[in-house]
């Protein structure tokens, strides 16, 4: 039909026409599904790393194992060498921060880490001047280091050594090129009679691993003070008539060996929370004998580990 109405000639430009626009458009096909994409996604933001605190440290989150430490005592710090910068206190401080505080204030200290999406207020930007709720000055960052700051995801570090803490502070410091000044002459004479103070107890450390075992060890089920049918005695009848909840009051007698020691302890210790440590009210009612009796019951079922 076409024919009546174009020559061969016309018909050929036609087709031909035809098949360089469908030509681009398949190409702009291709182009929009498979280079566009990948142009959006070389023009996002690199997702940041998260920051792993450093090995064997005790920072925030640090799920380290590290051995277990003694307590001991710190002699008192030179408020002086402390007071002034220097190079191994600012180096000291870097590893303290890599491992207390990049998580929130990120590794440059702008206030970026990983966990500060998720915290209103954000943490301190150290980098900048403004904002600082002690201020920037040491007094002040040492105050915020030793109390935290109430309503916001800012802790209380004062389980560090004073020592530790100036270092910290030294080194957040550094991370910012304004002035910072040195603190009012109160500010600064009040911080020198603190760290020149008695010296410090470091507490006892152990690793969580270690810990929960002993809670488990402390916290397990006492043993059973079910009373068989087949069971008999003196001190068995006495224990079948005083004890209603056998697994309470096992439990409550675990929690102390005061008891141990003689029946008038034992007495004593029964008698201030019953009936809620699972003997019943009636065991006030029992005479010395009888108290004896149960004590050596107790002991037999009780035994020490």
């Amino acid at each position: 039909m076409i024919e009546k109405y174009v020559d061969a000639e016309e018909l050929k430009r036609l087709l031909s026409s035809l098949v360089i626009v469908v030509g681009c458009l398949l190409i702009g096909g291709l182009f929009a599904s498979l280079v566009v994409p990948g142009l959006r996604n070389a023009n996002r933001p690199a997702t940041p790393t998260a920051v792993q605190p450093a090995a064997l440290e005790t920072g925030w989150l640090d799920p380290a194992e590290f051995p277990p430490q003694k307590g001991a005592i710190i002699p008192p710090v030179d408020p002086a060498a402390l007071m002034k910068e220097s190079p191994e206190l600012v180096a000291r401080g870097k590893e303290l921060f890599e491992s207390n505080c990049t998580q929130c204030h990120g590794p440059q200290g702008r206030g970026d880490g990983p966990a500060a999406a998720t915290m209103t207020p954000r943490p301190r930007n150290f980098t900048s001047p403004d904002g600082w709720k002690n201020g920037p000055q040491v007094p002040g960052i040492f105050k915020t280091l030793k109390e935290g700051i109430s309503g916001t995801s800012m802790a209380s570090f004062s389980y560090l050594s004073k020592k530790n803490r100036m270092a910290l502070a030294q080194y957040i410091q550094s991370l910012g090129a304004f002035p910072h000044g040195t603190g009012g002459p109160e500010s600064v004479e009040a911080l020198k009679k603190e760290l020149a103070s008695a010296g410090e107890k470091t507490p006892n450390k152990i690793p969580v691993s270690m810990a929960m075992a002993k809670l488990q060890e402390e916290f397990k089920a006492a043993p059973s003070l079910e009373i068989g049918l087949e069971d008999g005695g003196p001190g068995v009848e006495i224990l079948r008539r005083v004890v209603v909840d056998p697994a309470r009051a096992a439990q409550f007698l675990a929690q102390s060996n005061l008891w141990r020691i003689g029946y008038r302890e034992l007495a004593a210790l029964v008698a201030q929370e019953t009936p809620v440590n699972g003997f019943s009210t009636g065991s006030a009612a029992l005479t010395p004998a009888e108290w004896q009796l149960l004590q050596s019951e107790l002991l037999r079922r009780l035994k020490s580990k």
